[in-house]
């Protein structure tokens, strides 16, 4: 049965200003600190290092208390709280702002994102059991992400009429999501209803180890997404660098990052069609080597004017590519959801995507800041002229790594056990379970 789209808008409108908080502000808010700050390139590195450590002891936590409780929009509602709460200093950091004032307001306002993502994700599992049908849910909800991505990119050319992420900007950014972010939960809450739990079991604290030694396929999809994610948050922390301090590009960073969002955005649709007829893992192997592609091309490109266009072209499909794993990823995981409920009678939906947020963030910072201390150790700074060596050292962290990560993801993705064969039959077999014991 195929969900209301009024319900999906109203569902998934939270993620648009929610997006605004990891990926871009991951991407944009590196080189704003260097710039407007006193933080370092190795500082942004040992930040991001000790962030997602942090994720690591929270994601799951927060997942097991959504799934223990039983309820989502609870634990939502305290998540926006926190990020209205940490946003503005974050986003307003003081001239002489070092690396202690970015790791507390980044902590607190991720911390408040985790609390809003995974039951949102969790919600978006529960909301169908059928193959497709997971795929349209995701889409909407990633759809109206990258409209919030595409907003921010595009705000200092809506603000300013010119790129570049001044103070200006990133208050602009804040006042919009401080608005935006509490009205959307409130829309949500309104047009979709707490889910329901029929399993009678709720998930202990040992469950967080235990959904990792039960479900062997978990194991190999957060294997994968660990790869696929490590190169991509090398991308993404240095994308913006990249441009700006070695291509001589940072007034048009928003003209080269608009139409890649834009691109991830508008390329879901054409996503969504192929995995009719193509299974998502397989779809997913495929734009690992597209990426690759594009990333391979960008070693070519020379610092002046005339690599603006090039750049341009080649990061926007570069975000062609990138726009398959927000479809696939959230459907894939979905499915395995129904595989723990067939294999173990659990319903532990909120801790398999607090896995899934934890690798996602863990993959950005510890991506990044391996992407960063590559650029670092070879004597990148932000501050000064560039060397030679430092130009290797961001070729290397942000195209090299990456690509030597893609390799081995897209040969996993490949062989994913979970195939659309195998999750139907799960789910006729669910299905039968539940007529013969409603309460099972």
């Amino acid at each position: 049965m195929s969900l209301p789209r009024r319900q999906l808008l109203l569902f998934g409108l939270l993620n648009l200003p929610l997006s605004m908080l990891m990926s871009p502000t991951a991407a944009m808010l590196p080189a704003f600190y260097l710039e407007y700050t006193a933080v370092t390139a190795a500082g942004l590195a040992t930040a991001t290092l000790v962030a997602r450590l942090f994720d690591g002891l929270t994601d799951p936590l927060l997942g097991w208390l959504s799934d223990r409780s039983g309820r989502r929009k609870i634990w939502m509602a305290l998540g926006v709280a926190l990020v209205l709460l940490g946003l503005w200093p974050l986003y307003q950091p003081a001239g002489d702002a070092g690396g202690g004032h970015l790791i507390f307001w980044y902590l607190l306002v991720t911390l408040g994102w985790t609390a809003v993502e995974i039951p949102h994700s969790a919600l978006a599992a529960e909301l169908s059991g059928d193959y497709q049908e997971r795929s349209r849910i995701v889409l909407w909800r990633q759809m109206l992400g990258f409209v919030g991505g595409l907003l921010f990119m595009a705000s200092p050319m809506i603000l300013l009429g010119r790129s570049g992420f001044t103070p200006e900007v990133f208050q602009a950014l804040a006042l919009f999501i401080v608005i935006a972010l509490p009205l959307t939960l409130a829309l949500m809450w309104w047009a979709v209803p707490e889910p329901r739990h029929p399993a009678p079991a709720r998930p202990s604290l040992a469950d967080l180890a235990r959904a990792l030694a039960q479900l062997p396929p978990l194991r190999y999809f957060l294997l994968t997404q660990i790869l696929f994610g490590l190169a991509t948050g090398a991308v993404s922390s240095l994308f913006v660098i990249y441009a700006s301090f070695y291509l001589g590009h940072a007034d048009a960073v928003a003209k080269i990052a608009m139409p890649m969002t834009l691109a991830m955005a508008l390329g879901m649709p054409l996503w969504l069609q192929l995995l009719k007829r193509v299974d998502k893992h397989r779809a997913w192997a495929l734009s690992g080597v597209g990426m690759i592609l594009c990333l391979l091309a960008v070693l070519s490109l020379a610092p002046g004017p005339d690599s603006l266009g090039p750049m341009i072209g080649l990061m926007t499909g570069f975000g062609f590519f990138l726009g398959l794993s927000s479809l696939a990823m959230p459907s894939m995981l979905a499915d395995l959801v129904d595989y723990d409920r067939w294999r173990n009678r659990r319903d532990r939906a909120a801790i398999l995507f607090a896995f899934q947020a934890m690798v996602t963030k863990f993959n950005q910072g510890i991506g990044g800041a391996l992407a960063l201390g590559l650029a670092a150790w070879l004597g990148f700074s932000g501050k000064g002229a560039i060397t030679e060596s430092a130009v290797w050292g961001l070729k290397l962290g942000f195209v090299i790594w990456p690509c030597l990560l893609l390799v081995p993801m897209l040969l996993l993705a490949w062989r994913y056990p979970l195939t659309r064969h195998r999750q139907r039959a799960l789910a006729r077999r669910l299905m039968r379970r539940q007529a013969v014991s409603p309460q099972d």
